[in-house]
Parts: C-alpha cells; structure tokens; sequence
C-alpha cells in the first residue's frame, strides 16, 4: 500500500474521531502517535490532510449538501461523509493529484471502511464535485498494445554503398 493511499486512511480514521467525539486535531494527532506501527510519512500526510479538511470544514460542508440532492449531511453515514470531506478538499485544494486517483482511492478505501454499496453513492457526489471544481481535467488513458506495438521496429534498410 503506497504511501498516500495509507495516509488517506489515517486521515478518515482521524476525521471519523473529530467527527464522533468532536476531538480537535491536535488531539486525534496525539492518539495516533501511540499507534507501534505508525508510518510517519502517511501520518505526516494524513496531518496536513486533516488540518485542511478541518481548516475548510464549512465550506466543505456545504459543497457536500449542495452535489448530495435530497441527502442531509448530518444523516449520511460517518465514514461516507468523512471519506466526502476528505475527497473534496483533495478535489478544491490538491491539483497536483489527478482526479481519477482522488476518486479512485475514495471508492477503494469505502469497500473497506464503510458498506461496499456506498461506493455508487460516493462515485456520484465525487464526480460532480470534479465536474465543478475541475471541469477542464481531462483523463489521459494509455493506449493498449497491440500485438505490433510489442514487435520491435524494423529498421530501415541500408543499401550496401560498395
């Protein structure tokens, strides 16, 4: 698991506990020092996330009800609305990570954290989301080979000079 991908699940796991018990940052950042097995680079990963979905909380909130037609927020399952914080903050705030990544990882890390169903709910809001916040953002897919793409070219012929 890269390094990202487990830092995205320290930080639904910490945004759970903010969200459940209303700790503030510094204090989930505290208890998830404790952890023997701790990453360091996702859990530093995993912080900055945090303090930017907490930072933009409100707004983020809002972005969330408005592409959530008929769905309040404060009755979404935990985990779906924090695995939303997080995805659209990445989304407003991370250009640097393609959107399929940011989506993808999303719907991956609720098969395992939240009820696999949720996933067509997620996919839904998410991709409005991009559409919003990054509507020019094009996907580039690779090309599948062909069965000549793996043949190497034939170079061109010489002509003997003598």
């Amino acid at each position: 698991m890269g390094i990202r991908r487990r830092g995205r699940e320290y930080a639904l796991q910490m945004l759970y506990a903010m969200d459940v018990n209303e700790y503030l940052p510094e204090e989930v950042f505290q208890g998830f020092k404790t952890i023997q097995d701790l990453n360091q680079e996702a859990f530093a990963n995993a912080k900055t996330l945090v303090l930017g979905v907490h930072q933009h909380h409100e707004i983020i909130d809002q972005m969330i009800q408005n592409f959530a037609e008929h769905w309040k927020i404060a009755r979404m399952v935990v985990v779906d609305r924090n695995l939303l914080r997080l995805g659209l903050y990445e989304l407003m705030h991370c250009p640097d990570i393609p959107y399929p990544i940011i989506i993808n990882e999303s719907l991956e890390i609720a098969k395992e954290f939240s009820d696999p169903d949720s996933t067509q709910f997620l996919n839904g809001i998410l991709d409005s989301a991009r559409k919003h916040f990054r509507p020019n953002d094009t996907v580039v897919r690779r090309r599948s080979k062909s069965k000549t793409d793996s043949e190497p070219p034939t170079p061109p012929s010489v002509e003997n000079p003598t």
